[in-house]
């Protein structure tokens, strides 16, 4: 009789930065679909991997994950002066993409249904490169878009076409109706498709990505900065820069006055002559979720935010109503008329629209992506 071969054990001492190169890898490698993986198995694929001269791109976006600004900013170069990216970057760019996707953060509203439906369609267009087929992987998308249907998902040969077709149909949606659900899971299948799929090469893969990664490179940036708190900008020297000027923004007794710090960060000031109170708004993103609160602050509701929190008297029998808004961290709260709060609404309207802030505004959506 033939003996089967027996997995051998190999015990060997590592370095510590070797192991947590080991435990990066394993978090990369590790299925969003559940089915994570051992260290050790990590270790084995690496050592298959060398055996046959070949490096896995999975095991490289561990690198890039050490220092995930720099990483984000070098994409960025590389898209700016038309380079490609290689297999391990886009696949770093998916992982962020992903939680820029599912994370909560101020504005409910963010990301946008038209985010969203780049999204969708940069999976399609990395599906369709497929070399083979790959019918358990359609069965986990389709659990993501939402199907349910357990005779569809479970048939042995599901039909290669209703991926495409379902996804297409979401496309749809999220175009034509402002209210429809957000498909928060649709940046898991682009993940996967880009980790798992059996794809023909880079250069295919940068010539069907490559007009969708503006969005992807917003959303990646959304998704470092909630889960990192960092933003993705350059180093910058202090001398070489000049602060743009910008024209006082006045309504009623409101005085915003802008200016742009060396660091590129956008700083306001915003005077309040009854009140007799100037309230300084520093760095982008609590310009951003302030005039969010504003906006979004109805009668009877609050507004609850990471630095700010709103809400109203409405619910006081008798009482007028006013709003009022409090930072989180010295609890100090400031309140408005009905009227008074229109006319704060309105002043952050005209000031986010100014032409002159336009560019200083682009620049900060690629530096904390869409917030």
């Amino acid at each position: 009789m033939e003996r089967k071969t027996q997995q051998q054990t190999l015990s060997i001492r590592i370095s510590d930065a070797l192991r947590e190169y080991l435990e990066r890898a394993k978090n990369v490698m590790s299925s969003s679909r559940g089915d994570g993986v051992s260290t050790s198995d990590v270790a084995k694929m690496l050592l298959e991997s060398a055996k046959d001269d070949r490096l896995d791109h999975r095991l490289e976006v561990a690198d890039l994950q050490q220092n995930g600004a720099e990483s984000l900013w070098n994409v960025r170069r590389k898209w700016e002066q038309k380079q490609g990216l290689s297999h391990a970057e886009w696949l770093f760019v998916a992982q962020y993409v992903q939680v820029g996707c599912e994370e909560l953060a101020e504005d409910p509203e963010r990301p946008t249904p038209e985010s969203f439906a780049q999204v969708l369609e940069a999976f399609l267009a990395v599906r369709a490169l497929r070399v083979d087929r790959g019918v358990e992987l359609d069965r986990y998308y389709l659990g993501n878009l939402g199907l349910t249907d357990g005779a569809t998902l479970n048939q042995r040969q599901l039909d290669p076409e209703v991926v495409p077709k379902v996804t297409s149909s979401l496309i749809h949606e999220q175009r034509q109706s402002p209210q429809a659900p957000k498909p928060v899971f649709c940046a898991r299948n682009f993940y996967v498709a880009l980790r798992d799929e059996t794809l023909p090469g880079i250069a295919a893969i940068n010539d069907a990505l490559s007009p969708y990664l503006p969005t992807l490179f917003r959303l990646a940036a959304r998704g470092h900065w909630l889960r990192e708190r960092k933003p993705v900008r350059p180093p910058r020297i202090a001398h070489d820069f000049v602060s743009p000027t910008f024209p006082a923004v006045t309504g009623d007794d409101y005085r915003l006055s802008i200016l742009v710090a060396s660091d590129g960060e956008i700083e306001m000031l915003l005077s309040m002559d009854r009140k007799d109170v100037a309230y300084p708004l520093t760095r982008y993103p609590r310009v951003r979720e302030f005039a969010t609160m504003v906006a979004r602050l109805e009668p009877g509701r609050y507004w609850k935010g990471r630095e700010f929190f709103g809400y109203t008297n409405d619910v006081v029998p008798g009482r007028a109503s006013r709003f009022y808004f409090r930072h989180r961290r010295n609890g100090i709260a400031i309140s408005f008329t009905r009227e008074e709060w229109q006319s704060l609404k309105e002043l952050f309207e005209k000031a986010l629209a100014m032409p002159e802030l336009q560019p200083v505004l682009e620049e900060l959506s690629l530096v904390y992506g869409e917030i």
